[in-house]
């Protein structure tokens, strides 16, 4: 091949691939969304609206709610010292005034609420009543960590649009069989709209105590998991939307964005809630 030969196949695979990507711009003009990846999807719309900027910060079992566990915290650490697990962190300064007060990042390390142990280690050493003492008994801790009940740690959530089972990538599971209330009913597995419906699992929020173990053990990348915890306020508001797009004409991985509004994660203004259908109620 010569040079002018070679300069002309250049040129011509050059055009065509312009050519093709300008069509393929003009095709998809107006919906931006329609063809991103499903990461990229969910952070448009998967985050809950954080109540006057503040971030719901998943507190040690035994914590009453976040106005009553600040006021009693003395930032001691000694719950996370005894924590058998490592499962609790100490906020740093950018959480404001909830700096250095204990929490869980369920994305490193959910709770397991002591369940194969004697006693709870960290209500059991805090000094305060910033954790209320609890024993680690199954059936007790439901009745008092459940939605709506005063000890209730945080809810799970599901977003279908990019949970395994519900797309299609494996069959994986791993949220049900790590979750110590599935027998509750907080994850019930299998549903027959799912690629995997053996395994497909659906969450209810009033069965769930807000561990944060089906977090832990969710397969996708840490930041982009199909599992959140958010506060029983976020929930409620989440069922009281009520311009819900209609059962069935959604994908299960994708979204309308005419239908429901979006923003960039970087965006000031807040979301709103998801609708439940998303989210696995």
């Amino acid at each position: 091949i010569n040079r002018r030969e070679f300069i002309e196949r250049v040129g011509s695979s050059l055009f065509l691939a312009t050519g093709v990507n300008a069509i393929a711009l003009l095709i998809n003009f107006g919906s931006i969304y329609r063809y991103k990846p499903l990461t990229y999807q969910s952070k448009k719309i998967a985050e809950f609206q954080r109540g006057g900027g503040k971030e719901f910060l998943l507190r040690p079992p035994g914590a009453r709610g976040e106005e009553d566990f600040l006021s009693k915290c003395i930032k001691c650490h000694l719950c996370v010292e005894a924590c058998p697990i490592q499962a609790i962190k100490i906020a740093g300064r950018e959480k404001g005034m909830a700096a250095d007060t204990p929490y869980i990042i369920p994305e490193i390390r959910g709770c397991d609420l002591c369940l194969t142990r004697e006693k709870m280690y960290c209500n059991q050493v805090c000094p305060t009543d910033a954790l209320e003492k609890l024993e680690p008994d199954k059936e007790l801790l439901f009745e008092k960590m459940k939605m709506g009940a005063p000890l209730n740690m945080g809810i799970a959530v599901l977003d279908k649009r990019i949970c395994y089972p519900w797309t299609g990538v494996n069959a994986c599971g791993w949220c049900w069989e790590a979750c110590p209330y599935t027998y509750k009913g907080a994850i019930v597995p299998g549903d027959n709209r799912a690629v995997h419906p053996a395994n497909a699992p659906n969450f209810y929020p009033e069965n769930c105590v807000g561990c944060g173990l089906c977090v832990d053990v969710c397969p996708l990348p840490q930041r982009e998991r199909a599992v959140k915890i958010v506060s029983a306020r976020e929930i409620q508001e989440a069922k009281e939307f009520k311009q819900l797009t209609p059962e069935g004409r959604l994908q299960r991985w994708s979204f309308e964005e005419k239908e429901i509004p979006s923003r960039p994660r970087g965006e000031p203004s807040s979301p709103l809630p998801i609708p439940p259908d998303l989210l696995g109620f």
